[in-house]
C-alpha cells in the first residue's frame, strides 16, 4: 500500500497503474512462500509440542534451507521470464524472513517477527520516498525500497534466531538438509503455499482483463486491490495461529482441543472479516 501510496502522489499514473497492476502476481509468489512457512510452523508446533527436541532443532535447520532455497527459485524464474525483476530480488529474504517467522511462532513469539517486520516496513516508506522524490525514481524506485527492507527484516530474524537458547535456536553447524524431514515439510508447504496462491492465479486473468482498459482504471483498480490483500492477511493471521495451536496439541496428543482451537481461530477471522469488509 505503501508503494501505490507513494508512486500515485508523487509520480505518474502510469507509474501507479504499473505498481499496481502487478499486485496480483506479487500476491501470487508472496503467498506461496507464507503458505510454505505455514507447513513449517505446523511441523515445529507438532515436535515443540511432543517435547522431541533433536527433530525440532532438525525442522528448523532443514526449513531455513528449503524456505531458501524456494526464494531463490521464484527469484530465478522471475527474472527469466521478465516479471518484477528488480521486486524479484528480495524473494529469498521473503523467503527466510517467512521461515523465521514461522519458527517463531511455533513456539509462541508472535511479537519478535511484528517488531522486525515494523522496522522493516518503516524503513520502506522512507526509502520509497527518497527514491521516488530525491531521485526521481517511479516503479523501479519503491521496488528497490522493498527489496532492501526484506533483507533487513530477513537479517534481524536471522540474529535473533541464532541468539535463542532453547531447540529452535539456528546454530550454522547444524545446517544441513534431513531427507525424512526434507519430505515431510514439503509435504506440508507445498499443498499450503498453493492454496494461498489460487486466488492469485484466478485473479491473473482479472487482471489481463483490467489491463486492457487506461491507465486511470487501472490505477483505481490497483488501490482496491490493495485494501483486499490488507482485509485477506488480516483474516489469515488467525488460520496461522489455529495452525500453531492445533500443531502443538496434536503433538502433545491434546487432540481434544483441537476442534476447540478451530472453532476460536474460525470464529474470530470471520469476525475480523465481517467488520473490515464493513468499514
Amino acid at each position: 500500500m505503501a508503494d501505490v501510496a507513494v508512486v500515485g502522489r508523487f509520480s505518474s499514473a502510469a507509474a501507479l497503474g504499473s505498481v499496481g497492476s502487478t499486485s496480483t502476481l506479487v500476491t501470487l509468489f508472496t503467498g506461496f512462500l507464507i503458505g510454505l512457512g505455514n507447513g513449517v510452523n505446523v511441523r515445529v508446533a507438532q515436535y515443540l509440542g511432543a517435547k522431541r527436541e533433536e527433530d525440532t532443532r532438525s525442522c528448523v535447520h532443514t526449513s531455513l534451507i528449503l524456505c531458501t532455497l524456494m526464494g531463490l527459485l521464484i527469484a530465478m524464474l522471475c527474472l527469466v521470464l521478465a516479471i518484477f525483476r528488480i521486486y524479484a530480488l528480495g524473494m529469498p529474504a521473503l523467503g527466510i524472513f517467512n521461515c523465521g517467522n514461522a519458527i517463531l511462532s511455533a513456539n509462541g513469539d508472535t511479537k519478535r517477527p511484528l517488531t522486525y517486520l515494523v522496522i522493516a516496513g518503516i524503513l520502506n516508506v522512507i526509502l520509497n520516498l527518497f527514491f521516488v522524490i530525491v531521485c526521481g525514481m517511479a516503479a523501479e524506485g519503491v521496488a528497490l525500497a522493498s527489496v532492501l527492507s526484506q533483507y533487513v527484516s530477513a537479517v534481524l530474524i536471522l540474529i535473533h534466531l541464532a541468539r535463542l537458547r532453547d531447540s529452535c535456536r539456528l546454530e550454522w553447524k547444524y545446517l544441513r538438509l534431513s531427507s525424512g524431514e526434507t519430505g515431510r515439510i514439503l509435504g506440508l508447504g507445498i499443498p499450503s503455499g498453493i492454496q494461498n496462491a489460487i486466488f492469485a492465479i484466478a485473479n491473473l486473468f482479472i487482471q489481463v482483463g483490467v489491463n486492457s482498459f487506461d491507465s486511470t482504471i487501472v490505477s483505481g483498480n490497483s488501490a482496491a486491490v490493495n485494501v483486499d490483500n490488507v482485509i485477506y492477511n488480516v483474516m489469515a493471521a488467525f488460520y496461522t495461529a489455529c495452525s500453531t495451536f492445533m500443531g502443538q496439541n496434536w503433538g502433545a496428543g491434546k487432540k481434544d482441543r483441537m476442534l476447540k482451537s478451530y472453532c476460536i481461530s474460525l470464529g474470530y477471522s470471520f469476525l475480523i472479516g465481517a467488520v473490515l469488509s464493513g468499514l
